[in-house]
C-alpha cells in the first residue's frame, strides 16, 4: 500500500505542488521592477545610502486613539507580584524571553490584542491568578496581560524599542534581495555538497529575501567548490544568484506643512520616469511648452480633449496625470475621526482628519479589478514586520520576507512598504496598497491606534476602528465590507488550504527522497 502512494504521489509531481505560508495566508503584490540588472557581488553586503526624496513626519493625531486610554506603567515594581513570583527585591522590571502573546484578558483563550518581543523590559505591574494553562499573568503596558512564564526579572529599568528598528540614514530596516529565475535553493551546507536543492512548488517562483543572522549581523557566508553562497531566509543561495533590491526615495506630501498649489492637483508620471513634454494646446501636435519632471506636483486647471492644463499654455496628457481630488467622509465615519481614500482609478490615496486632507500620496493596487475590491474597510491589525506568501491554491508562487510597515484592513489585503519596485501611480500588486518605504512608515505610524513600543503585532476590533474608503468611478460610494462573513469564509479556505498544504508536502517530501536516492524524476509539466 505504501509503495502505491508513493506511486501516486510520484504521478501528480509538478502539478500537485502549492505555495505555503509560515503565517495565516495573505496576499502579495507582484513581483514588479526587481532591478534585476544589478548583479549581487560574491558576498553580497550593501547599504541604503540616497537619503528619500521628501522626508514627511507623521501627522500628529488629532482624536484620541480607537484603544482604551491606557493605564500609565507603575513608578516602582509591584510588592505583591514579586512576592507571588519569588522575584528579587532588587527587580526594577520583567524581560519578555521570548516572543510572547498579549490576551485581552488573563485568560489564555482571550481575545489576543498583539505581541511583544523578546528581550523587551516591562514594569512590574499588577499580577493575577490564571488557571492550568497559565498559573500567574503580568498586565503590561498601555494594556493587557502576558502569561509570566515568559517573563524573568531584571535589575535594569523598564525598556521598550519602537518596531521594527531602522538604522540611521536608512529607508528599511535591513537590506533585502532578489533571487534569480531557475536559482537553486539548498537547505544545508550538506545539501549544497550533495547537490539536493530544495523542492519548487512552481517551475516559475519567486523569492525576495533577507539574510539569515547571527548576533544580529548577516552570517557569513561560505565557499563551497569556489563558489560562495549566503545564507537566506529561504535556504543557502549562490552569491552571484542574489541581487540587492533598491528602494524607492519617493515620498507624498504633507497638505499641512506643505499645501497643494491647487485643489485638484496632480502628480506627473512621465512615460520614460524622467520627463513629460507640455504642449501649448491640446493636442499632441502642439507647440512644445516645457517639460516636467516624472512625479512632479502640479495644479489641475482644467481638463480638455485627454489632457490637462497645469500652467499658462501648458497641456500635459491626461494619462500622464494622476489627480488628487478632495472628497466628502463616508457617511459611517464621525466628524472627528481619521480616516484614508483610495481612488484606484488615479492610484492616488489621501489620510483625511475629519474632514481636513492632511497627507496625499501615489499607490500601486491591484492589477485586476478585483484584486483590491472597492468597499468601505477598517483598519484591522498592524505587523513591524510580517513574511507574505501566496496562498495554496494560487497559480503563482511567492515568499517574500520581512515586509515592513504592514497595516491590514482585509485579509490578505494591507498597506505596506514595497521594496522591489518604484511604480508608485500604477497597478502592480496582488491586492495590498503598495507604498514606498516612507510612505508605509507615514500609514503606519498615523493610522489609529498605534503600535506601543516593544510590540510587533497588534490586533484592532472592527467596531469603531479607522475606516478605508476604496472606491473608483464605477463605484464612488461602496458599501461596507461585510467582515462577519469574511469569518465565515476564512475558516472554509483554511481548511482548504490545509489539505492543499498536506498534499504538496507529501509530494515534496517524496521528490526529496527520491532526488536523495540519485534518481532522475520526470521534467514537471
Amino acid at each position: 500500500m505504501r509503495r502505491r502512494w508513493i506511486l501516486v504521489l510520484l504521478a501528480t509531481w509538478g502539478c500537485a505542488a502549492r505555495s505555503r505560508s509560515s503565517q495565516p495566508p495573505r496576499d502579495l503584490d507582484v513581483l514588479g521592477d526587481a532591478h534585476p540588472a544589478a548583479a549581487a557581488p560574491a558576498a553580497p553586503v550593501a547599504t541604503d545610502s540616497a537619503p528619500p526624496a521628501r522626508v514627511v513626519a507623521p501627522a500628529p493625531p488629532a482624536t484620541a486613539p480607537v484603544a482604551p486610554t491606557p493605564t500609565p506603567p507603575p513608578a516602582k515594581p509591584d510588592p505583591a507580584t514579586l512576592a507571588t513570583l519569588g522575584w528579587p527585591a532588587s527587580t526594577a522590571s520583567f524581560v519578555v524571553k521570548t516572543s510572547a502573546h498579549v490576551f485581552e484578558k488573563p485568560d489564555m483563550t482571550a481575545e489576543p490584542l498583539g505581541k511583544i518581543i523578546s528581550s523587551t523590559r516591562l514594569p512590574v505591574g499588577a499580577s493575577v491568578a490564571g488557571d492550568r494553562r497559565c498559573k500567574t499573568f503580568l498586565a503590561v503596558p498601555p494594556r493587557g496581560y502576558i502569561c509570566a512564564r515568559y517573563a524573568k526579572p531584571s535589575t535594569l529599568p523598564p525598556e521598550a524599542i519602537a518596531q521594527p528598528i531602522v538604522p540611521p540614514g536608512r529607508l528599511l530596516p535591513q537590506d533585502y534581495y532578489g533571487i534569480k529565475k531557475g536559482a537553486k535553493r539548498y537547505a544545508s551546507v550538506e545539501d549544497v555538497q550533495a547537490g539536493i536543492a530544495k523542492p519548487e512548488p512552481r517551475a516559475n517562483a519567486n523569492y525576495m529575501v533577507t539574510r539569515d543572522e547571527e548576533k544580529g549581523k548577516p552570517k557569513e557566508p561560505v565557499t563551497i567548490d569556489g563558489v560562495s553562497y549566503i545564507y537566506t531566509s529561504v535556504g543557502l543561495v549562490a552569491a552571484e544568484d542574489l541581487f540587492r533590491h533598491k528602494p524607492s526615495t519617493f515620498a507624498g506630501v504633507d497638505l499641512i506643512a506643505t499645501p497643494p498649489p491647487a485643489w485638484p492637483f496632480g502628480w506627473v508620471i512621465a512615460p520614460n520616469s524622467k520627463t513629460a513634454t507640455a504642449r501649448a494646446t491640446p493636442a499632441k501636435k502642439g507647440e512644445p511648452a516645457g517639460t516636467f519632471t516624472h512625479r512632479q506636483i502640479v495644479p489641475i486647471l482644467e481638463e480638455s480633449a485627454g489632457y490637462v492644463r497645469v500652467g499658462d499654455g501648458q497641456w500635459i496628457e491626461r494619462k500622464s496625470v494622476r489627480i488628487a481630488r478632495k472628497r466628502s467622509r463616508p457617511v459611517a465615519t464621525d466628524a472627528d475621526a481619521k480616516w484614508i481614500d483610495i481612488d484606484r482609478d488615479e492610484q492616488v490615496m489621501i489620510a483625511y482628519d475629519g474632514d481636513a486632507p492632511v497627507f496625499a500620496t501615489l499607490v500601486s493596487s491591484g492589477r485586476r479589478k478585483n484584486d483590491t475590491p472597492p468597499a468601505l474597510y477598517r483598519i484591522r491589525s498592524k505587523s513591524s514586520l510580517t513574511k507574505m506568501a501566496a496562498e495554496e491554491s494560487e497559480a503563482s508562487h511567492y515568499i517574500v520576507s520581512e515586509v515592513p510597515w504592514a497595516t491590514r484592513f482585509r485579509s490578505g489585503l494591507y498597506f505596506h512598504a514595497a521594496y522591489w519596485h518604484d511604480r508608485f501611480g500604477t497597478v502592480q500588486s496582488h491586492g495590498c496598497v503598495n507604498l514606498s518605504p516612507t510612505d508605509a512608515k507615514w500609514v503606519y505610524d498615523w493610522t489609529d491606534p498605534t503600535m506601543p513600543p516593544g510590540w510587533n503585532e497588534l490586533e484592532v476590533r472592527v467596531p469603531g476602528s479607522m475606516m478605508v474608503r476604496v472606491f473608483d468611478a464605477a463605484h464612488p460610494d461602496p458599501k461596507e465590507f461585510d467582515y462577519e462573513k469574511e469569518a465565515i469564509q476564512r475558516a472554509k479556505i483554511r481548511k482548504q488550504e490545509e489539505l492543499l498544504k498536506k498534499a504538496r508536502e507529501a509530494v515534496e517530501a517524496v521528490g526529496e527522497t527520491v532526488q536523495r536516492s540519485g534518481v532522475k524524476l520526470p521534467p514537471r509539466q
